[in-house]
C-alpha cells in the first residue's frame, strides 16, 4: 500500500466515562499516519460527565446530542460527517471497547484487496479476559435472530478454523470498518431501529448490493461485553428482528418460513411470560400493527429491490445458521433437542428457497 487511504474513527459514548482513558490513548497509539486518520465522538446524552471529557480532547471531532439518538442514528450523525469530509473509510468503536495498535491498518489492508469488500470485521476479544472471543462475525439464525458467533471461546482453541478475509453473514458494529464509496449507495444505519439489529440489517443491505462483509482476524479490537437481560433489550431485540426479516426477504421465502416463525412466537411467549417481560413482548405486537410501522415496511422492501439487488434470497441464506449457539442462551433443552430440530428443519427448507 504506498497511499494509504483516509479513515474516520467514529466512537459512540453514552455514560462510557470510565473507558475513556484508556480507549483515547489507544487511538492515539494506532499504527496509522495520524495525518490520514480523523476522529469523530458523538455523545449520546450521557451524565457521566462523558461529554465534557470529550469536549476537552484535542484534535477529536465532536458532537453532542441533547438526547440519545440510539446507537443508529447517534453513529450516523459522525458518519454523514465523515463521509462529507472526504473519507475513504469509516470505522466504528463502542462506547465500551478499544483497539489493538495494529486494528486500523490490518483491517483496511484487508478491505484495499477486494472492491467486493463492504464491510470489514475486525476480531473482538473480551476487554478483561483478552484470550478470549466477544465476535468473530454476526450470525443470522433463519427465524431471525442475530447473534455472535464464538462469544465466550478461547481464541487458542479455534484460530485455526479461520483465514483472514473469509465472509460473515453480518458485521457487529461495535468495531467494523465500512467503505465510503459502499455507505453512499446502500446507505447508513437505519435509525427506525434505533437499538439492537441495526448492523445485521445494515449488512444484509451490503450483501444484497452485490457487496461482501468479511471477518479480518488480525485486526483487533477489545469489548467489555456483558449480556445484560433487561427489559428494554428484549423489546427491541424482538421488534427488530421481525422488521429486520420482513423488510429484505422475498414474499416467497417469508410464506415459506410464516408457520415456523408463527411457532417461535408462541415459544417466545412463554419464554416472555416466564421470564418477566411479557408486557414488553406484546408491546411488540402494537408497536408492528401500527400505521407508521406498516408504512417503513413499504418503503424499506421498495428501498430493498432498488438495490441494485446482486444478490437473491437462496444466496444470502447460504451463510444463515440453525443453530443456536450463544453462551447466554446455552442450555440441555436447546443442546439436545432444540437444535438438532431445527438443524434437520432448515436444510428441508434451504432446498426451497
Amino acid at each position: 500500500m504506498t497511499m494509504l487511504p483516509r479513515v474516520a474513527i467514529v466512537y459512540l459514548a453514552y455514560n462510557t466515562h470510565k473507558y475513556l482513558p484508556e480507549i483515547f490513548e489507544s487511538l492515539r497509539n494506532l499504527d496509522y499516519p495520524k495525518e490520514k486518520l480523523d476522529i469523530i465522538a458523538v455523545d449520546n446524552a450521557s451524565k457521566d460527565g462523558s461529554a465534557a471529557w470529550l469536549h476537552a480532547q484535542e484534535g477529536v471531532t465532536f458532537f453532542p446530542n441533547e438526547k440519545n439518538l440510539g446507537f443508529a442514528e447517534g453513529n450516523n450523525l459522525a458518519m454523514r460527517h465523515a463521509l462529507l469530509g472526504g473519507a475513504d473509510y469509516v470505522y466504528l468503536l463502542n462506547g465500551d471497547a478499544k483497539l489493538h495498535k495494529d486494528a486500523i491498518m490490518e483491517a483496511v489492508r484487508l478491505a484495499e484487496s477486494d472492491k467486493k469488500i463492504g464491510a470489514v470485521q475486525s476480531r473482538i476479544m473480551l476487554w478483561k479476559q483478552p484470550e478470549v472471543v466477544n465476535v468473530t462475525g454476526g450470525m443470522v439464525h433463519f427465524l431471525g435472530f442475530g447473534f455472535a458467533r464464538d462469544n465466550g471461546r478461547q481464541w487458542s482453541e479455534i484460530e485455526k478454523e479461520y483465514t483472514d478475509g473469509e465472509q460473515i453473514a453480518y458485521p457487529s458494529g461495535a468495531a467494523v470498518l465500512f467503505r465510503a464509496s459502499m455507505l453512499k449507495e446502500v446507505g447508513l444505519l437505519d435509525p427506525f431501529l434505533f437499538l439492537y439489529h441495526e448492523d445485521l440489517e445494515l449488512g444484509w443491505r451490503i450483501r444484497l448490493s452485490g457487496y461482501i462483509n468479511v471477518l479480518s482476524v488480525h485486526s483487533i479490537a477489545y469489548h467489555d461485553y456483558e449480556f445484560k437481560r433487561s427489559v428494554q433489550k428484549f423489546y427491541w431485540m424482538e421488534r427488530n428482528r421481525i422488521l429486520v426479516h420482513l423488510s429484505h426477504l422475498k414474499i416467497k421465502t417469508l410464506l415459506l418460513l410464516l408457520p415456523w416463525l408463527f411457532a417461535t412466537e408462541c415459544g417466545l411467549l412463554v419464554f416472555a411470560l416466564k421470564g418477566g417481560w411479557i408486557k414488553e413482548k406484546l408491546l411488540v405486537y402494537v408497536n408492528l400493527f401500527r400505521p407508521t410501522t406498516w408504512k417503513y415496511l413499504v418503503q424499506k422492501r421498495k428501498e430493498s429491490r432498488f438495490l441494485r439487488r446482486q444478490v437473491s434470497d437462496n444466496e444470502i441464506v447460504r451463510l444463515w445458521t440453525s443453530t443456536i449457539d450463544h453462551q447466554e442462551t446455552q442450555s440441555p433443552v436447546v443442546d439436545s433437542f432444540i437444535n438438532p430440530a431445527l438443524r434437520v428443519l432448515w436444510w428441508i427448507l434451504k432446498r426451497f428457497i
